[in-house]
């Protein structure tokens, strides 16, 4: 059955979904010495979620150091790191330990994230994100094979914003 999750101070309505689960949590996998998990996995009728969070605006950061860890995020976004180090890595280890203990369900997998960044988005910095977002986990690049098992369907990335557009089942607010 589905719960309200928190992740920092966003704050997600899950209650209409199968389920939902903190899979980073403490003790919640046993493979923490060597795989990165995504915060969270939902479970629709027709869809399973890999949800991530990524919220640097987060009003617990000291005033004095939350400028200069916007400007680390940011920066992270434009040299690629924050995909190709952090997002494509946990996204690839939680397939992969669900899929070793088999407990993914046949259901469209989607990997969505959440990026709080209390700056405006300039037009297209979410299609950028969510390209770069795609050649982390494999889905986009120069010689993309077809895989012939289950994998990843899509990628989206959202703010604020745009989650509770188009998720309005499942809102997201700020605690």
């Amino acid at each position: 059955m589905g719960e309200i999750l928190t992740e920092r101070e966003p704050e997600f309505d899950f209650r209409s979904a199968i389920l939902s689960c903190q899979l980073d949590k403490q003790g919640k996998h046993k493979m923490a010495h060597c795989m990165k998990t995504v915060d969270f996995i939902v479970e629709w009728p027709d869809e399973f979620w890999f949800l991530e969070v990524k919220d640097p605006s987060c009003s617990k950061i000291p005033d004095n150091l939350k400028s200069e860890e916007i400007d680390e995020f940011v920066s992270k976004i434009k040299n690629r790191t924050l995909f190709s180090h952090e997002l494509g890595p946990k996204l690839k280890d939680s397939f992969l330990y669900l899929y070793l203990r088999g407990r993914l369900p046949s259901k469209n997998l989607k990997y969505l994230v959440l990026l709080t960044i209390p700056i405006d988005d300039p037009p297209g910095f979410l299609g950028f994100c969510t390209d770069e977002l795609k050649r982390s986990c494999c889905l986009l690049g120069p010689e993309n094979p077809t895989w012939h098992n289950q994998y990843i369907k899509n990628v989206l990335i959202f703010n604020e914003h745009s989650w509770n557009y188009f998720l309005s089942y499942c809102p997201v607010k700020r605690l």
